[in-house]
């Protein structure tokens, strides 16, 4: 059993779900893990439709809430009320979808925009019908003693919230209520006073901590098992061992990849190297936001290679950041042959994805250290600091970049298996949208 899996057999099994024992009631759980991990997917694909299902037999709420661009406590509260008694009663869905979408409070749910005047009319009459009847009270009453209120993007909030006014809002909405509280958040984005708060009301406030870790393959495959990618669902496997060999964990960047190899897929046959290198060029332009050329790869001639690197750092000050790629990076991978890379793909075995090369940490290390030693230049004078500090400014401002080029171009070998043509199109593709 994956470890999502037992997270979710954890939380809302049958006999004693720790989501549906009322003996956890007034208590507060936070799922917390890395950003992009796949909480909210698992959440919102997982956990609520089950759960929402399981408390509506008992007339209780299952509520979720996202704290983007949230800027008051009061729109919090009262988007929570408005949406309980909409998950029971389910008489406007229009204006829960719009609440979910905007917000509560937002202008658009109260006044016309181009051409939406009469969908936001509706929504508008429908919430300040709510507020108008006694619907509050019932509102209360499928959160009281067994509901549970999902709060997410906690990170996200807006910075005129107070955390600690935040948390104590939570903490005592779930005595008042005698209901559970679920935060996801990612807790490593606290920084300064904020982080000093947080670890304060955490250890006051937080009841039940689950850390959400799934592997590359679980999250993968929580995913891909959409029925929307099923025409793609012979080449799952070629697919998974391509986003394996980027060690990227991130649910939205594997949605954007399974949605461009889906569109790709409508238009080329199947082939293995080129989903190969649409996969990696997808996850490389959604963290670092461009494109490597093909000549960078395909051709190793050091002048060439000059050339091509010259346009990222046109400084002739800065020969050494370039210098640093032509001269040394071929030297730091040993490259997989070609026979050995058919047998991964066409069997089961698996190759190491560093493929000799530096991991990320000792590679960048390595990088600072050879450009920042102070060598004398052609006229034999030693360069000044102002020059290296410079450099050091271009290398830290850069990291994720030369790092890209590094594991990418040279330890992936981004281009393998594909003519320049395809692999142009496949930029075009992942930069522009259009196919």
């Amino acid at each position: 059993m994956t470890t999502m899996k037992i997270l979710e057999k954890y939380l809302i099994n049958d006999i004693d779900g720790f989501l549906l024992n009322t003996n956890n009631n007034e208590k507060t759980i936070m799922i917390s893990g890395a950003w992009g991990a796949g909480k909210t997917h698992f959440w919102q694909k997982e956990i609520e439709p089950k759960l929402s299902e399981k408390l509506k037999i008992d007339n209780k709420a299952c509520v979720y809430v996202s704290l983007y661009g949230k800027d008051n406590i009061e729109s919090i509260k009262n988007e929570i009320l408005f949406k309980a008694y909409e998950s029971i009663k389910d008489e406007n869905k229009l204006a829960k979808g719009a609440i979910s979408a905007f917000g509560f409070g937002s202008r658009l749910l109260s006044v016309s925009v181009g051409g939406v005047r009469a969908n936001t009319s509706v929504v508008s009459d429908a919430v300040e019908s709510f507020f108008e009847s006694k619907k509050i009270d019932e509102a209360e009453s499928f959160l009281a003693d067994g509901g549970l209120i999902c709060v997410d993007d906690f990170e996200r909030k807006s910075k005129h919230i107070n955390l600690n006014d935040l948390f104590g809002f939570i903490a005592q909405l779930s005595i008042d209520m005698n209901c559970k509280i679920v935060i996801i958040l990612n807790s490593d984005v606290f920084e300064g006073e904020e982080a000093n708060i947080f670890k304060t009301v955490k250890e006051k406030t937080i009841n039940k901590y689950f850390y959400f870790e799934p592997t590359i393959e679980e999250l993968f495959y929580s995913i891909a098992d959409d029925e929307k990618y099923d025409k793609i669902d012979d080449y799952k496997k070629d697919i998974l061992k391509a986003i394996v060999e980027t060690k990227e964990l991130n649910a939205r960047i594997f949605i954007q990849v399974l949605d461009n190899l889906l569109e790709w897929f409508k238009k080329y046959n199947y082939d293995k190297y080129q989903f190969r290198a649409l996969v990696l060029i997808t996850v490389n332009f959604s963290k670092n936001h461009f494109v490597f050329d093909y000549v960078i790869f395909n051709n190793r001639d050091n002048a060439k290679l000059y050339n091509v690197l010259s346009k990222y750092y046109k400084d002739e000050g800065l020969y050494e950041i370039v210098n640093y790629f032509v001269q040394t990076l071929p030297q730091l991978v040993s490259k997989i042959s070609d026979s050995e890379f058919d047998r991964y793909f066409d069997g089961d075995r698996t190759i190491t994805p560093i493929a000799g090369g530096c991991e990320c940490g000792d590679f960048l290390h390595q990088m600072h250290s050879d450009i920042s030693k102070k060598e004398k230049d052609s006229n034999g004078k030693v360069k000044s600091d102002s020059y290296y500090e410079k450099l050091n400014k271009v290398f830290q401002d850069n990291k994720k970049i030369f790092y890209a080029l590094y594991y990418y171009a040279y330890v992936l070998d981004i281009e393998r298996g594909v003519e320049k043509e395809i692999f142009t199109k496949i930029n075009n593709f992942v930069k522009t949208g259009i196919l």
